[in-house]
């Protein structure tokens, strides 16, 4: 009985693992990602939309900074995250101090793609929030953002860099709030 068991245990489990394939994953830097080739998984929807959001973003690389920009002509920080969102149907508010009373606060080694990462202290007060950016990945505590950043228009940045560590103020996931899902 217990041996019989076993053997469909493991039946089951190989025939899982078969229909899971390793692919490479041609917007990633080249690492490999699993990816599911049946229709019986479902992938999260809240995973699944915050993945939508950050991907989206990334089409805006190097779209110049613009005080107060809202539109792929020029962006600032807070009007570039707007615009993301928005294509997803989920309206927020302008500005980063703003953007920052939206959701809840997430450690930096919990955040998840689509999270929003606040910064202060640009304009004279750390906890001042004067700067947003969105979360793309997390590797071993290294948290990778996009941002419109007054210089260089929207870029990459990684919050280690010591600039954005000394100013670094919140991460909150915001999602939730505007779409209900919850997720932690």
């Amino acid at each position: 009985m217990i041996r019989s068991f076993f053997l469909s245990l493991s039946l089951c489990i190989f025939s899982l693992s078969t229909h899971i394939t390793k692919a490479n994953d041609k917007q990633n830097t080249g690492r490999d990602t699993l990816k599911l080739s049946t229709p019986d998984f479902q992938i999260d929807p809240y995973l699944k939309l915050a993945d939508d959001v950050q991907q989206y973003a990334k089409n805006f690389l190097h779209v110049r900074y613009v005080y107060g920009g809202k539109t792929p002509k020029g962006f600032d920080c807070s009007g570039f995250i707007r615009y993301c969102y928005q294509k997803f149907d989920m309206p927020l508010t302008v500005g980063s101090s703003n953007l920052n009373k939206l959701g809840y606060t997430v450690l930096p080694e919990s955040a998840l793609p689509g999270d929003l990462i606040f910064f202060g202290g640009t304009t004279g007060r750390k906890n001042r929030i004067s700067h947003v950016g969105m979360v793309v990945e997390v590797n071993d505590c290294a948290v990778k953002f996009i941002h419109a950043s007054v210089g260089n228009g929207v870029r990459y940045d990684l919050l280690t860099d010591k600039y954005y560590t000394k100013h670094f103020v919140e991460i909150r996931r915001v999602i939730d709030s505007i779409k209900n899902y919850k997720y932690d």
